[in-house]
């Protein structure tokens, strides 16, 4: 099990947990922001005027993963990827002016690489009641400078399905997996997930920020590394890590 250190080179693709589900990944130029939640976030110590990504990446419309997104794309001007109902909401209703609407197995093309949405099993409502669409997991592959050929995947919010494992059929780098239980998959099915997508690298999300997802990350970690052969990094939150060359 490896634990980042406190500082962290900008080379390479790093990555920094912002608390729940709120990712951050930078990768040359390119900063990715995935579900920000943090100005009602009890676990996040940033602020969501301190965050100016150039992609913002929604996996689903629950609160806790796109609470922060208007404010932040529309200060920062970030491109936000969404399934199409989610992009549509945010146009219309949060004045978010530029939106990418997607569907599932469809990727982004960008300089930074490829942003593909794909399956997860989960509901979608967005905070006012409507319909969010398609629950749904993101394939980012890095092709840009340094971080070229990483392969990362995010699972979102989560139920353990066996399609995961088709998400093998190419080196995934690292992979970022739900283990709250309760709303998501919990420890148990996350060790099987890991075991379908064999990762270099996996790390745990959705926990721990109210006591109803309270896990023991550590716990989680040893049997990461008992049963699957992957190597789990555990993330202070704010903390950075680098994708290993």
């Amino acid at each position: 099990m490896s634990h980042p250190s406190k500082s962290q080179p900008n080379s390479g693709v790093q990555v920094i947990w912002h608390g729940h589900s709120t990712w951050s990944i930078r990768s040359g130029k390119t900063h990715i922001l995935i579900d920000p939640f943090l100005e009602s976030n009890p676990a996040a110590k940033t602020k969501p005027s301190e965050l100016d990504p150039t992609h913002i990446l929604i996996s689903h419309g629950h609160f806790d993963h796109i609470a922060d997104v208007a404010a932040i794309a529309k200060r920062s001007g970030a491109q936000v990827l969404a399934n199409y109902e989610i992009a549509t909401w945010l146009s219309k209703h949060q004045g978010v002016e530029n939106t990418v609407g997607m569907n599932l197995g469809g990727a982004y093309h960008c300089q930074a690489g490829s942003f593909q949405l794909v399956q997860a099993l989960h509901s979608s409502s967005l905070p006012d009641g409507s319909y969010g669409g398609t629950a749904a997991g993101w394939i980012l592959e890095l092709t840009q400078g340094q971080g070229q050929g990483k392969r990362i995947y995010y699972a979102g919010d989560t139920a353990l399905f066996s399609d995961m494992q088709w998400f093998a059929s190419k080196q995934v780098h690292l992979m970022i997996v739900p283990i709250g239980d309760l709303f998501t998959m919990g420890i148990e099915d996350s060790i099987q997930a890991t075991r379908f997508v064999h990762p270099n690298f996996v790390m745990p999300t959705h926990f721990n920020t109210w006591p109803p997802i309270a896990q023991d990350a550590k716990a989680w970690a040893a049997q990461i590394d008992a049963h699957t052969d992957a190597e789990p990094i555990l993330m202070d939150v704010d903390q950075a890590w680098t994708i290993p060359e």
